[in-house]
């Protein structure tokens, strides 16, 4: 009837408010995440500015207060992540296992959003190995969550009736599908690739009108970001020109725009090289992820000191490196794009080792991919190496991260350095290195991450350059399919070390032969129809089995009985009325 028709109506409506305030809100968290790292680098490189001056070009006096100041970041963010443990990390592999129906505690409530949001800005300003991209997809889902629902475990006075319809888990587990691709819109400034990322990483429930939504929530999130980016930041009101958090500039202005077909090549063998990089990544990081269960993760204070140790070292490489192993370049004024750090050079040179680890990480891939000046071979190579290994060692730490931007300049940095190798050794080629670096970027994130056409949408939204989009989606296939032959991809690496019982699309190749004979015990443990508490109370003692199988007089396979529901009846003394000793079950009730 009409009030069937109207109140449907009205519904879909209310699905579309909700999407904008997602959007809305997710949007300004990127914001202020934005504008706390940018102020603590600003704040952390005017104090080192400060110290190189007083003690007249010294090196230990900026060193130990470059130390203390990332330390003491590391420590806030630490802090807050002993609050609240699920702030950890990315959470990536939580959210994806939420949008594939299992239920993870405390993953997107407000005091994980709150210990979160503001830890990354810590931990990315602490000069650590991590991005704030993972943080913020994570972010943008428990935005969703809460909107979605109209209140708050954690907050319980936060409590709306207006949409308590929605309070179920598939309406919600849309929404959080729609604020998981605003996460990603405004970490990149790229909706459709936000969008992609929550089909391809995300849920495995879909339909067409969820698109539409998910896809509203991104651009919701793209322009309120670049609203307030392009006024607060860069005071120009209304211009909207900051996309995302990470830009990573156009390639329209290269020496060399676009690329020859001679140059497939060499991008596939960048390819290779990510994917086998990125498998080394992987096996590495697992390696110590179980080395942490079993030596840090039992204490709480362990995993406190072990992230402020991660920090010290990190300082240590960094400053030392920069230092000592770099080359003074000549800083062309002409260059609009680079930033480049001084760093104990002559005045009008450029330390080009500084100009990677001392910028923020976007203007570092920036460098990389645009600037016309020179990075020298060794500064490339050894920067390559070390973060490399500073990476590994940064992710699974007791503290917000996330391993998108890290793997993006260091597969910039490889690909820089072998665009430099191809240049000397077929001069004839007319190349851009910066194409090269671009290529390698793509093939490291590809080889970690085994995403493909949501990462390569990305990285050409992120660069406003489609001439580009063959060669990168040609290095991720090649990259996932390289790495695959070693290792999956590291966010399934992490569900499984984490036991979530997450079903994968398809079956590992060892259980594609299998049977359920195979798995099973022998004999099965059956309850009949009828069954005594004694024998019920002795079987769930002895096993640990989650599911039971029931059948009748004959042996037939009635149904299953799960342990909950058992314990269910047994606590609630559903005991058959004629038999004191025994109770019947009943299949239209309890048995599936």
């Amino acid at each position: 009837n009409a009030q069937t028709v109207r109140y449907f109506k009205m519904q879909n409506l209310w699905r579309w408010v909700v999407g904008f305030f997602i959007g809305f809100l997710t949007g300004v968290i990127a914001f202020g995440i934005d504008s706390g790292v940018r102020g603590l680098y600003q704040f952390k490189f005017w104090i080192m500015d400060q110290l190189i001056e007083e003690c007249d070009n010294c090196i230990w006096k900026p060193l130990l207060g470059y130390i203390g100041l990332n330390t003491s970041f590391v420590i806030i963010a630490a802090i807050l992540v002993f609050i609240e443990p699920l702030a950890g990390g990315s959470g990536i592999p939580e959210i994806k296992c939420y949008l594939n129906g299992i239920k993870i505690p405390h993953v997107v409530r407000i005091k994980t959003l709150v210990c979160k949001s503001i830890g990354v800005i810590f931990s990315v300003s602490g000069g650590l190995a991590c991005g704030q991209e993972g943080p913020m997809i994570h972010s943008g889902a428990i935005v969703a969550a809460g909107v979605s629902q109209g209140k708050s475990t954690t907050v319980p006075f936060l409590n709306s009736r207006m949409l308590k319809e929605f309070r179920n888990d598939k309406e919600k587990r849309d929404f959080v599908s729609g604020g998981t691709a605003a996460g990603v819109s405004a970490a990149f400034g790229a909706p459709l690739g936000g969008v992609l990322l929550s089909l391809e990483e995300g849920a495995s429930f879909w339909d067409q009108s969820l698109t539409w939504r998910t896809f509203f929530c991104s651009m919701v999130s793209t322009f309120t970001l670049n609203f307030f980016m392009s006024g607060a930041t860069y005071h120009q009101w209304g211009k909207l020109s900051q996309n995302g958090l990470i830009q990573l500039g156009t390639f329209t202005n290269q020496k060399i725009h676009g690329y020859d077909i001679a140059m497939v090549p060499f991008f596939i063998l960048l390819g290779i090289a990510g994917g086998a990089f990125g498998a080394l990544w992987n096996y590495l990081n697992m390696k110590l992820l179980h080395w942490r269960i079993k030596r840090i993760s039992p204490s709480k204070w362990r995993k406190f000191v072990e992230a402020i140790f991660v920090v010290i070292i990190t300082s240590i490489c960094s400053f030392f490196f920069s230092y000592y192993i770099h080359e003074c370049k000549r800083n062309t004024l002409s260059d609009p794009v680079a930033k480049h750090i001084q760093f104990f050079c002559p005045n009008g040179y450029y330390n080009d080792m500084a100009s990677i680890f001392f910028t923020p990480q976007e203007e570092a891939i920036k460098n990389l991919f645009h600037s016309s000046n020179e990075f020298s071979q060794p500064s490339l190579i050894i920067f390559f190496f070390l973060y490399y290994f500073l990476a590994v060692w940064t992710l699974g730490l007791a503290i917000p991260t996330g391993l998108f931007v890290p793997n993006l300049l260091i597969g910039a940095a490889f690909g820089r350095f072998f665009g430099t190798l191809v240049e000397q050794w077929f001069p004839s080629l007319d190349i851009d290195t910066g194409t090269f670096a671009l290529m390698g970027a793509a093939s490291m994130l590809g080889g970690v991450s085994r995403t493909t056409i949501s990462l390569c949408v990305m990285l050409v939204e992120s660069t406003n350059d489609m001439t580009y989009g063959l060669p990168i989606m040609v290095c991720l296939m090649i990259a996932k399919w390289v790495g695959d032959i070693f290792i999956p991809g590291i966010y399934e690496l992490h569900i499984e070390v984490k036991h979530i019982p997450l079903l994968e699309w398809e079956p590992s190749i060892v259980m594609r032969k299998l049977t359920a004979a195979d798995v099973m015990n022998m004999p099965a443990i059956c309850f009949r129809q009828v069954e005594r508490v004694h024998t019920v109370l002795e079987f769930l003692r002895k096993t640990i089995h989650n599911g039971f199988p029931v059948v009748d007089e004959n042996h037939t396979f009635c149904g299953i009985i799960l342990r909950h529901q058992l314990i269910t009846l047994l606590k609630k003394k559903s005991v058959h009325p004629s038999r004191t000793a025994c109770y019947k079950l009943l299949f239209s009730g309890h048995v599936g």
